[in-house]
């Protein structure tokens, strides 16, 4: 091999070498800092009170559970609270329902987008509520809102903005902007 025929070799060689030299470091990405302890589909939830008896349930399409912040998101969540009332010996059920869903401490959830209140009994005044976001204390089965609210009953309907509701004693507060309309129709 000629002195000729021997540059182009050396030059490719000394292009490979810079090349390795000042290759950019290959940067792998990075975990997020908080992990999901695990992530499940269709799940389904049964919580029980301190008596035995069914407290509420939690339906949702998809779960996923942070251990380390104490909190679990959910994807179209729906909430089935059972109220039993000592005196008559009946139970209330309500259904609450919406698009997403974060759970902290096991107790504290909150709803968002497209939220629906309903009372599967049909033994309330109030029969369903709407609105874009609700806070649940599952202990304490109370439901509360800084939002606009739509509620719906035997012949009436109201709205306001921001309330808070107990369905244990079944009182309802609300704060602001109250409007209502009522049917005198049998029905």
């Amino acid at each position: 091999m000629t002195k000729r025929q021997s540059i182009p070799f050396i030059l490719l060689l000394f292009a490979f070498l810079l090349w390795l030299y000042f290759k950019p470091e290959t940067i792998l990405p990075t975990l997020p800092k908080h992990q999901p302890n695990y992530i499940a589909y269709n799940v389904s939830n049964v919580h029980f009170d301190e008596t035995g008896k069914i407290g509420h349930k939690i339906f949702a399409d998809k779960t996923t559970s942070f251990a380390s912040k104490d909190i679990t998101v959910f994807e179209n969540p729906k909430v089935i609270i059972y109220i039993a009332n000592k005196e008559t010996n009946n139970t209330t059920v309500w259904q609450i329902s919406g698009e997403d869903g974060i759970l902290y401490e096991q107790n504290k959830l909150i709803l968002s987008n497209d939220v629906w209140v309903e009372n599967l009994s049909l033994d309330q005044l109030v029969q369903t509520m709407a609105t874009e976001k609700l806070t649940i204390l599952l202990d304490q089965k109370e439901i509360s809102s800084d939002l606009p609210v739509t509620w719906k009953g035997p012949q009436m309907q109201q709205q306001g903005i921001g309330m808070w509701a107990s369905l244990i004693t079944e009182e309802l507060i609300v704060k602001d902007n109250i409007k209502a309309v009522y049917l005198n129709e049998n029905k």
